[in-house]
């Protein structure tokens, strides 16, 4: 979603600042709006008008900034030093609560789907400390809220510590009847009763609703009953989950502990398309849940992405008794998906390419591993996945936004040679499938017991390396104790010889 459309003619371009300065007409810094001539500004904004915004923290507790309906502006937050923050916690404790905002920005520009006549542009600013209660159908809540917008981007931007107190959801952000992209940005301890614990996603307008999260996180965000743990699209036309970790979410009671989304019917399409991701580590306080959970008429595409299961949580659930008619599962190959719930003699048409099944948790993909200092999920073990162009073609004809990236992972690492699945892509160190040992008429690898293993048929040394293709173990003769190293993908070398080992 490339903003194409040049600048309105009477766009006009503002500077703004936590207290303001000068004469606090907003023309420059010296004479930067504060927070009270910024919301004034937005009430009367001209279609396209921009704001720049100095680093620091703006408390937007009095109520929501609401642009003029029917328009469309750029915010730019400071995209180099200290955060722009959008707070919305009036009583300064750092924690969103009773009398805190309900919401802190508010956008309507009345566009179709696709027109960026009155674009919507939002870069590099935080949302933070709003504390919403409504149980209202007709009360959009959440930090950040879009109604009939037809092109919104939302980039570098950050949603933490909102609190959906009542039914509706979305704490971090409501998408109403409108077209979003994030891209770069991250949602994390967020928390609502229902619908999404930081993303509500739905329309009342056939055809309207897309939403595309390109590589972003999304962690650590709780739903305190059910209905997605980070995400819930009820209705809508499309969601799009690319590049993208999802991890550390949870709904208590059930249904999604990342995601829940409602199925397909002819005028809420709701087909949801999980392209280059990972989605693993995601909890319910439930048994018989799943990472993602939907209807058995819902229509989910997945390529090259990782969804695993665990002990009590499935990779997918398809709730219901039947498949409906209008069902559609699509696999563009290349996935690593745990175990599926679904009616009885279900058949999901998997591709060749894909691992699925009850083997692949957490555990056997990840080990002990979790989301790092860079947000990244990394695999403790190899399946092979999809270089760029394969999943390029995987997708083509699922209808997702023609500007998306295919071809990198999350951190922009090119998907080329032999690389895993999920949102952070890891180089094969060698060029082998994994699932199992690799034999020759040579050498055999022997498990003896434990860690222990032999290699029959040759005298030594073993060399053992990690996934990285780092040594971390030698052995003088062919027996070789992996007993001191932790769990994950290891190689060991005899001569011209190679075995993988899982441990």
């Amino acid at each position: 979603m490339t903003v194409l459309a040049s600048a309105p003619a009477f766009a006009a371009t503002y500077y703004v600042t936590p207290e303001g300065a000068g004469s606090k007409n907003g023309s420059n810094w010296d004479n930067a709006f504060g927070v009270a001539e910024f919301r004034a500004q937005a009430e009367a904004n001209a279609n396209g008008d921009v704001y720049n915004f100095a680093g620091g923290l703006y408390n937007l507790s009095d109520g929501t900034v609401v642009f003029k309906t029917a328009t469309g502006a750029t915010l730019k937050g400071n995209a180099d030093g200290e955060r722009t923050v959008f707070s919305g916690d009036k009583d300064g404790n750092n924690n969103p609560d009773n009398g805190d905002a309900n919401r802190l920005i508010r956008f309507q520009a009345n566009t179709k789907a696709g027109d960026m006549t009155n674009a919507v542009i939002v870069e590099d600013i935080d949302f933070t400390g709003v504390y919403t209660w409504t149980d209202s159908d007709d009360t959009n809540t959440g930090a950040f809220v879009v109604d009939n917008c037809g092109y919104t981007l939302v980039k570098g931007c950050r949603f933490y510590s909102n609190w959906a107190q009542g039914s509706r959801g979305g704490a971090a952000a409501t998408i109403f009847r409108s077209m979003v992209k994030f891209e770069n940005c991250m949602f994390y301890n967020n928390t609502a009763n229902y619908r999404g614990g930081a993303i509500r996603i739905y329309s009342k307008d056939a055809g309207k609703g897309d939403v595309t999260l390109e590589n972003c996180i999304v962690k650590n965000n709780k739903n305190y009953h059910d209905l997605g743990g980070a995400i819930f699209m009820g209705h809508g036309n499309s969601l799009n989950i690319v590049n993208t970790t999802i991890t550390g979410n949870s709904a208590e009671t059930g249904r999604g502990a990342a995601i829940y989304f409602n199925g397909y019917d002819a005028n809420q399409k709701r087909v949801v398309s999980i392209v280059n991701s990972t989605i693993a580590g995601n909890t319910c306080g439930v048994e018989d849940d799943a990472q993602i959970v939907t209807t058995t008429s819902a229509h989910l595409n997945v390529a090259n992405s990782i969804i695993t299961s665990t002990d009590e949580v499935a990779a997918v659930k398809f709730t219901g008794d039947a498949l409906a008619e209008s069902f559609r599962f699509v696999s563009g190959g290349y996935n690593v998906a745990g175990n599926i719930i679904a009616p009885e003699d279900t058949e999901l048409d998997w591709k060749d390419t894909d691992h699925h099944g009850s083997d692949y948790t957490y555990k056997y993909m990840f080990a002990e591993n979790i989301l790092n200092s860079n947000n990244v999920l990394e695999p403790a073990i190899f399946e092979l996945g999809a270089t760029g162009a394969e999943v390029t073609e995987a997708v083509a004809g699922w209808g997702m936004p023609s500007d998306l990236d295919l071809t990198v992972d999350q951190l922009g690492n090119a998907r080329t040679g032999e690389v895993t699945p999920g949102a952070y892509a890891i180089t094969a160190p060698m060029t082998t499938n994994i699932n199992s040992a690799i034999t020759s008429d040579e050498a055999e690898l022997v498990h003896i017991a434990g860690d222990i293993y032999a290699i029959n048929g040759y005298q030594g040394p073993v060399t053992v390396y990690n996934i990285s293709g780092g040594v971390v173990l030698g052995a003088s003769s062919s027996n070789i104790d992996l007993g001191r190293l932790g769990a994950g993908l290891y190689i060991l070398n005899c001569g011209n010889k190679t075995f993988k080992i899982a441990k």
